[in-house]
């Protein structure tokens, strides 16, 4: 375990990187490449800071960003951020960016598969996930 400092401005930084396109495309790179169990040492440093924020977007940005992916894509950023979330300083809850990306996964018709939720429960101990506060 690491002790790591909390940086107030975190998120004002993360909502500078805009949600685009080739960070979004790394960051479903790393479900995409099996690394998930890796991210303690992918995102490190300053750079894990600035991420941290992105646990804080406004669903409706994430809505608007999830617009432009697959489902597939979609489907990997939940896994992603569903497992960053056990980062330090990345808890989320009800702020998660896997509520808005599942939801918009659903309005397209497509639902989360009974591995995908049970994996999410398995992995990850925010009650919220994936729908949100009931």
């Amino acid at each position: 375990m690491s002790l790591e400092s909390w940086d107030p401005s975190a998120n004002s930084r993360a909502q500078q990187f805009e949600l685009q396109g080739a960070l979004l495309t790394r960051l479903i790179s790393y479900s995409a490449e099996e690394q998930l169990e890796e991210l303690d040492t992918l995102i490190v440093g300053d750079e894990r800071q600035a991420l941290a924020g992105l646990m804080k977007v406004d669903h409706q940005t994430w809505h608007a960003a999830s617009e432009g992916l697959t489902d597939d894509e979609l489907l990997h950023l939940i896994r992603f951020f569903a497992m960053a979330e056990n980062l330090p300083g990345w808890e989320a809850q009800e702020t998660s960016p896997v509520i808005p990306l599942a939801k918009a996964l659903r309005k397209r018709g497509v639902r989360l598969d009974k591995p995908l939720l049970q994996w999410l429960r398995q992995v990850n101990n925010n009650r919220f996930l994936p729908y949100g506060p009931l």
